[in-house]
């Protein structure tokens, strides 16, 4: 057998023995999160450590959210995600934390004619207060909007670049002159939410989907319950509540979730 011949053959063994030998489809086994469901996730994971920390009032608080605690909650919840797909199936509902706490907004209501607003009036989103300015800069806050609150009083939406506790950033803004109120929007109706307990070793989820009418029979919540143990280890503790309706069934046939990261 000469040379070139050999290497014919063994070409060709190789082509075969690709094609027998067993494949794993690595792209198949991996979930990726879209950068919303992302963002998302670290939203829930700021208003849930906040929430951990209500029995304090969150006013005289640090305004800084603790990076630690919430890389630990934001962990928890990823890890659910990616590692159940039965909890992927439940995410399909889009169920998130109520917006209370406020994490990255506020309106600063206050008296129209104050000398600082003076920019704000003309159509620029500054102020000539250095208090207010440095406040801007110190926590990476912006000044989204400025518009007419009643016949008195102007107002400022500022939102934060990343979570905070605004309930005690508010208090700071409370100092400046002029300012009379301030409004953190926090959700007055009820509404699909997460909530979150700590057990000896795991983190333990409550997914609450809201329905049903408020002005007619009243708010109706199906609940499922997972908990994410240190280990990784995703379990199912119980499912019930109210029935849901087949109008939004947003769960009703097993899929998985891919998306760009």
């Amino acid at each position: 057998m000469t040379r070139k011949s050999f290497l014919l053959l063994l070409l060709v063994g190789l082509v075969i023995g690709a094609t027998v030998l067993p494949t794993v489809d690595l792209s198949a086994q991996e979930v990726r999160v879209s950068r919303n469901l992302d963002r998302k996730f670290k939203r829930d994971a700021a208003r849930l450590t906040l929430r951990l920390q209500s029995d304090e009032d969150l006013r005289y608080q640090s305004i800084q959210i603790s990076p630690t605690k919430m890389d630990e909650m934001y962990t928890a919840l990823i890890g659910m995600y990616t590692e159940s797909s039965d909890m992927r199936t439940v995410m399909r509902c889009n169920i998130h934390t109520r917006p209370n706490p406020s994490i990255d907004h506020m309106l600063v209501i206050f008296d129209r004619e104050v000398e600082w607003a003076a920019p704000l009036r003309e159509g620029r989103h500054e102020t000539t207060s250095i208090t207010f300015n440095d406040l801007l800069y110190e926590h990476d806050l912006i000044i989204e909007k400025h518009i007419q609150w009643d016949d008195t009083r102007d107002a400022v939406a500022v939102r934060s670049n990343k979570p905070l506790n605004m309930a005690s950033l508010a208090n700071e803004f409370y100092n400046l002159e002029g300012v009379q109120e301030i409004d953190l929007g926090l959700a007055k109706n009820k509404g699909n939410d997460i909530v979150a307990t700590r057990t000896a070793d795991a983190w333990r989820f409550e997914f609450k989907l809201s329905f049903g009418s408020l002005a007619e029979k009243g708010e109706k919540v199906h609940t499922w319950i997972y908990e994410r143990k240190d280990n990784g280890e995703v379990n199912k503790i119980s499912e019930g509540g109210d029935d849901i309706p087949e109008w939004m069934r947003c769960f009703k046939t097993e899929e998985r979730i891919l998306a760009r990261g």
